[in-house]
């Protein structure tokens, strides 16, 4: 008999449990497709009651969710002020979420969406927002439940978390990578480049000068391509306020550093103790994450399966930007990791300050 097809698992559910009430966020969260899996969803659903108990229950594998700074940001905002109604779309994430992560033991980690938020606007901000999040992310699932399904506009009355002490706004090595490539992208944008050659530029100079930076090649492979769903990914970038377009460029660096994030957790850390989401209102991300996971046997496979992935992008010129990208990957495997200029112990740092210079037009 195979077990796995003809056994059946029951669970039993304490009776105050508002088994009703979850299934109806779980469902709506699942319907916003604003979570990412770093994993094959089973069958019964990523987030539904099913499919979380037997994760915790018989897979013993704790659930993660990645959070983004507009969620993580809701979240605190939320814990205290409460919500006006009708909520937008990124805040009924953000109480959803919390709702379903408190009843059913899921674990947020939000430590990119804060570092974000220190490298915009100061670490003592952070530190602030920070501790409203720890408020919101503490026991109190039947009041988020109440709040996402409309019967309450706040919590209960609570304060501010103990304080934590942290250095967010510290240099973040993954970050600043994603920011060099995506400068780089930005360049070849504003040249008078074909779509395909920017691509196949871009892929050329990972290989030879920098390294292959998957996940912001291919949101940049997004931002180069004709057909492709891509306002917003690089905001301002033709603004006259050429500060405007570094401060685009940098936004999408922290888009991009969640992709990775999600993509370094979900391949490093034992898939048999935790599994990762990662939650964002941004449907950008959404589209370009399942090209993170393509599983190949061998790199032929890998670039025809990269090819019907960003096929509706590119259309006819989908094969030759998946060969663009499988010929750079070869290139690099095959040559010694790129040094920067005699006197330059920053090589990172310096590929900034060039790129930065290209973007202000210096």
């Amino acid at each position: 008999m195979n077990l796995e097809e003809d056994a059946n698992i029951f669970f039993r559910i304490s009776a105050d449990f508002p088994r009703e009430d979850v299934e109806a966020i779980a469902s709506r969260l699942a319907g916003s497709n604003s979570l990412i899996p770093g994993f094959i969803a089973p069958a019964a659903g990523l987030v539904s009651i099913e499919a979380l108990l037997y994760a915790e229950l018989i897979d013993r594998s704790s659930t993660v969710v990645l959070v983004d700074r507009n969620v993580a940001s809701r979240m605190a905002k939320i814990a205290k002020e409460g919500v006006r109604r009708p909520l937008d779309g990124p805040t009924q994430v953000a109480v959803d979420l919390m709702a379903l992560s408190q009843s059913m033991n899921l674990d947020l980690e939000p430590v990119i969406a804060f570092r974000e938020l220190a490298h915009a606007h100061g670490n003592e901000a952070a530190l602030e927002e920070l501790q409203w999040f720890r408020s919101a992310d503490v026991g109190q699932a039947h009041a988020w439940i109440d709040v996402a399904l409309g019967r309450a506009d706040a919590l209960p009355s609570t304060g501010p978390a103990d304080r934590e002490e942290y250095d967010l706004a510290q240099p973040f090595h993954r970050w600043r990578c994603n920011y060099v490539v995506l400068l780089k992208a930005a360049e070849l944008e504003l040249s008078p480049m074909s779509p395909r050659e920017r691509a196949e530029r871009l892929y050329q100079w990972m290989a030879s000068d920098f390294i292959i930076a998957g996940p912001a090649a291919l949101y940049s492979s997004m931002f180069f391509s004709p057909f492709a769903a891509k306002a917003g990914l690089f905001k301002q970038l033709r603004s006259p306020d050429r500060q405007r377009a570094l401060t685009g460029i940098r936004n999408a660096a922290w888009d991009v550093t969640y992709l990775s994030d999600l993509s370094r957790r979900a391949m490093t850390e034992p898939y048999e103790t935790k599994r990762f989401l990662l939650a964002t209102a941004d449907r950008a991300l959404a589209e370009i994450a399942p090209l993170l996971f393509i599983d190949a046997e061998d790199m032929a496979g890998f670039e025809t399966a990269l090819a019907a992935r960003v096929e509706p992008w590119w259309r006819g010129d989908a094969a030759a930007v998946a060969r663009f990208a499988t010929d750079a990957m070869a290139e690099a495997e095959s040559r010694p990791p790129p040094e920067g200029p005699e006197g330059v112990d920053d090589y990172v740092g310096y590929l900034m300050g060039l790129g930065e210079q290209k973007i202000l037009g210096g």
